[in-house]
């Protein structure tokens, strides 16, 4: 850490400093803010998945603590302030990834990933106790073996023995605050919702749900308060994070209802589409009787005692990333020669081509249709090319496509929210390019805001430990005070006939092929001949 003050010239305020850690899938992303929201210093480590069986994911907690550490150590390094101002930690950790630990909170295995398939079968336990409705209004969560409870349920009936060893089934959330020097022992609804075991109108675990996975709440952390403090930084955590020891500990959220509180959505009507390599959209819900309709999840907010709800698109950046690596050799020669974003060259490209793309169609399912349909085996696609189509025809399709698919998962939060949404804003990589934030602005036909700090999950997680350490005496001043808006797109009133337009169509093709059973057979096929 440095001894010097030069660092305190760049703070407001008081000159405290909340640090925010975004312990994610593929790395660890730490950042620094001061009272005002700016990012003093920045961080991250790439850690790894292993699979050692396929559709099998699992992740080292170890590894991801080093990262956590590795990604500390950098962003306190770069900050450069005494340690007279740092206030609080904010964690934001993965939702559905779970660990098994021992009497002693040690690992006994890998921890069980979010997208792990290993409980297809298993999940059957949870559907023989639920009906999919009923299962939804309880949990909030459709049935899935892509959640904890099935995997648990894998555990009990395919290694009994690590299942009996198991004293503690732990979310990162409690475990990496434990790691840490966290005393209270406790998760959060808001690190829950990718479970499945949560009592969603009571915010606590759902004792039919461990029933059916065979576990007590004996062997669960009990169910605490966003945005809490939960002890103070060790003196053995300060020597690997950097951080100074006391520094306080707070619980803060999972990673997308850290996004949310990122982007100041903490009020019913407000909402935010994080666009990454995957699209999540997150609402605030004050209540969940506001709910109309199933198309959605929803679970507990990073603002305690509320509640938010969910839908997905989960190729919008890698689809764009597809492009890139097998398609982009122009964009990505044009990118090295001028010394900028390969992204930006290609919003470029799309501006060639008029809107609507000369006829033109890209549909974003490269992984899946999430929101509404929920088609697993979906597949995405150029649609009516022509020998006049040129590349830049291809580009503006592919930013078209996945505005679409967007607006297919904001069409749905309208429907199914009483209410439905009055402040949307854009968060993410996706929107550091103006050109296509203004294409998803007119697809999807409303009025977006774009946020000054684009890492959203981690300024989030600060604001809860700054909020949880006492620095601001309401979530509310909190985000009055970090959260910056950087601009508002207007949707092009001229083009909003011709989106309405191509928009039905993109749909009705989706369901036509959906309907027919064709994405079915096709998924058949390649797994027979892959």
């Amino acid at each position: 850490m440095g001894n010097d003050d030069r660092g305190e010239e760049i703070l407001s305020g008081t000159g405290k400093v909340f640090v925010g850690i975004d312990a994610g899938t593929t790395g660890c992303t730490v950042m620094i803010f001061d009272e005002k929201g700016n990012a003093v210093g920045h961080g991250y480590q790439e850690y790894n998945c292993s699979s050692p069986q396929p559709g099998w994911i699992e992740q080292s907690l170890d590894e991801v603590w080093a990262g956590i550490c590795s990604a500390t150590k950098q962003a306190v390094a770069k900050a450069n302030l005494p340690a007279s101002a740092y206030h609080s930690v904010g964690l934001s950790s993965q939702r559905g990834t779970f660990g098994l630990l021992d009497e002693n909170r040690r690992p006994l295995m890998n921890s069980l990933v979010w997208n792990c398939g290993r409980a297809l079968k298993s999940v059957e336990a949870i559907s023989a106790e639920f009906g999919a409705a009923e299962h939804q209004a309880h949990t909030g969560m459709t049935i899935s073996p892509l959640w904890s409870a099935a995997k648990i349920v894998w555990l009990r009936e395919n290694r009994p023995d690590l299942f009996d060893a198991t004293r503690w089934f732990v979310n990162g959330q409690e475990y990496f605050l434990w790691r840490m020097g966290a005393e209270d022992w406790a998760t959060d609804p808001a690190s829950l919702t990718l479970n499945g075991m949560m009592d969603i109108a009571k915010l606590d675990w759902s004792d039919r749900i461990l029933k059916a996975c065979g576990i007590g709440r004996d062997r669960l952390p009990p169910v605490g308060t966003p945005a809490t403090m939960a002890g103070r930084l060790s003196k053995a955590a300060a020597h690997e994070t950097g951080l100074p020891e006391g520094v306080i500990l707070c619980r803060g959220a999972g990673d997308q209802q850290c996004a949310a509180i990122g982007a100041g959505v903490i009020k019913q009507g407000m909402a935010e589409f994080t666009v990454g390599t995957s699209g999540v959209m997150v609402a605030h819900l004050d209540s969940v009787e506001r709910i109309k309709g199933n198309k959605l999840w929803w679970g507990g907010h990073g603002v305690p005692g509320a509640w938010d709800i969910e839908g997905g698109a989960f190729s919008l950046g890698a689809s764009l990333r597809w492009w890139r690596d097998h398609l982009g050799r122009n964009e990505l020669d044009e990118s090295a020669r001028r010394k900028t974003s390969v992204y930006s060259v290609m919003v470029e490209q799309a501006q060639n081509s008029k809107p609507g793309a000369n006829g033109a169609m890209f549909h974003s399912f490269m992984a899946s249709q999430v929101t509404p349909y929920y088609d697993a085996v979906a597949r995405g696609g150029f649609l009516g090319l022509g020998l006049y189509h040129e590349r830049h025809d291809l580009i503006r399709a592919l930013l078209e496509g996945c505005s679409h698919e967007m607006k297919m998962v904001f069409d749905s939060f309208q429907s199914d929210i009483d209410g439905g949404i009055t402040d949307f804003r854009l968060t993410g990589g996706g929107t550091k390019s103006d050109g296509f934030v203004q294409i998803m602005t007119d697809v999807i036909g409303v009025p977006s805001t774009v946020t000054k700090e684009r890492e959203c999950t981690a300024l989030g997680a600060a604001i809860l430990g700054a909020y949880g350490s006492g620095a601001f005496s309401s979530i509310d001043e909190a985000v009055g005070a970090m959260v910056q808006v950087e601009s508002t797109f207007e949707p092009n009133a001229k083009l909003g006939e011709l989106y309405a337009e191509q928009h039905a169509i993109y749909r009705g093709i989706y369901e036509a092929i959906a309907g027919s059973g064709q994405y079915a057979k096709l998924s058949d096929f390649s797994q027979k001949y892959q």
